[in-house]
């Protein structure tokens, strides 16, 4: 074979091989995703608030989180991470919440975005703010007084 020839094979064999390993993490993916715990149909998640719905690529990081128990009273904020599009996670909260029986109050945009939902006895902020790189979620719970 000439060398242009034995190039052009080796970048096709390099590119065949990407695909496939591609192929094989995306299947992974939608395997945990189908594992995930979710009610109602919705692709999501809940954490320690057993009626706040997180999507499931979302990443808790403990560190940042705050969890505060007293008998039956659960309160505290929750740090999420991933590079998310704010659009749909603003929707995925709206619809999500909704499902679960959180009326809407309020919200503010621009630069980040708040989310004031009300239920019974507790209240819900979820911030979410857009970097370069990544998307912060904070669901922030608290007892309504």
């Amino acid at each position: 074979m000439k060398p242009n020839k034995l190039r052009i094979a080796a970048v096709l064999i390099l590119a065949a091989w990407l695909l496939a390993g591609c192929s094989l993490f995306e299947s992974g993916n939608q395997e945990a995703a189908a594992n995930e715990p979710s009610r109602q149909g919705a692709v999501g998640r809940y954490y320690d608030f057993d009626d706040i719905q997180v999507p499931v690529s979302l990443k808790l990081n403990k560190d940042k989180s705050v969890l505060f128990r007293a008998g039956t009273l659960k309160a505290g904020m929750l740090f999420f991470t991933d590079n998310l599009e704010v659009e749909s996670l603003v929707n995925f909260f709206i619809d999500s919440m909704a499902r679960d029986n959180w009326t809407l109050k309020s919200s503010f945009k621009y630069p980040k975005v708040m989310l004031f939902f009300a239920k019974q006895s507790k209240t819900c902020v979820i911030q979410i703010t857009e970097h370069t790189f990544s998307t912060d979620v904070e669901v922030w719970v608290a007892p309504t007084m």
